[in-house]
């Protein structure tokens, strides 16, 4: 077994064990909540699975990437929102129904909502079939976010003392964990890096601002709400992108891309992060 193989077996246990914690801390009716408020959903919809997608669309047209570069690019955009964020979005006083609905619905809805954009991905300017079957999308999504979310509701049930002190340190670790084996597939791959040029990093830099944007104009007045979605809209699944990179486009160049991309967004959303800590702050002294 190689040591690119080996990190997208911990890639797998990483994000088996992210959405496991969602089961931990989610209530039967919180993943509902987005459900029973229509127009909330609308909203929070919109910023995750249209406004990345539209605006890679139409920087595929207008934009001269290389072909690899604009296939991480999509992967990216399709990938649903990260598993690892409710600490992140409970600290900035986001109403906790409403973290766990984003996390878990938008998630669910991934099941279908990946192999629709990635059947899109044929249409658009690529030079190559970028087609995936849609039965080992689902599968990997039912493996790695249904199955886990089930078997944490369950564990939930039976012994909640524990998944109270277990929850936390199990999301901290997987998120390190997540950051590691990204970095680790990036220093295997470090000559695409050069490939994927300047004007790459121009690019994904562009698309984590304007999701950040969405989600917080769309999020509504509260401030922790509008950076709950500001989060979920631009904090992307990278490890799911990575794993549908590495079974079916296996390019340095792509894996790189989705790396990249992750760095960026890292420190976009501590920027982002300290702003609405102040947004808080001054709102308290009001």
């Amino acid at each position: 077994m190689t040591a690119e193989q080996l990190i997208l077996m911990l890639l797998q246990v990483v994000l088996f064990t992210s959405v496991l914690t969602l089961g931990f801390k989610s209530t039967l009716s919180e993943p509902f909540f987005l459900f029973r408020h229509s127009h909330l959903f609308i909203r929070t919809f919109i910023a995750i699975y249209i406004v990345a997608p539209v605006l890679t669309a139409v920087i595929l047209v207008l934009v001269p990437l290389p072909v690899d570069v604009k296939t991480g690019v999509i992967l990216l955009a399709i990938s649903p929102v990260a598993t690892t964020l409710p600490h992140n979005m409970l600290i900035l006083r986001a109403n906790p129904p409403y973290v766990y609905s984003i996390l878990i619905s938008m998630s669910l809805i991934a099941v279908v909502m990946i192999p629709i954009s990635l059947a899109i991905l044929t249409v658009l300017p690529l030079t190559h079939d970028a087609s995936v079957p849609p039965f080992e999308v689902v599968k990997l999504i039912a493996q790695t976010v249904l199955l886990p979310l089930i078997i944490g509701a369950i564990i939930r049930r039976l012994a909640p003392r524990w998944t109270e002190r277990l929850s936390q340190p199990i999301n901290a670790i997987s998120g390190k964990a997540l950051i590691a084996a990204l970095l680790a597939l990036l220093a295997l791959n470090l000559g695409g890096i050069a490939e994927a040029g300047l004007l790459s990093f121009i690019v994904l830099s562009f698309l984590t601002v304007s999701a950040l944007a969405a989600g917080h104009f769309l999020g509504g007045s509260a401030v922790g709400d509008r950076a709950a979605l500001a989060m979920a809209a631009t904090q992307r699944q990278t490890a799911i992108a990575t794993l549908i990179a590495a079974i079916n486009f296996p390019s340095s160049v792509t894996i790189d891309v989705i790396v990249i991309y992750l760095i960026i967004n890292i420190l976009a959303i501590k920027l982002y992060t300290k702003w609405c800590k102040k947004q808080l702050v001054a709102q308290t002294e009001t």
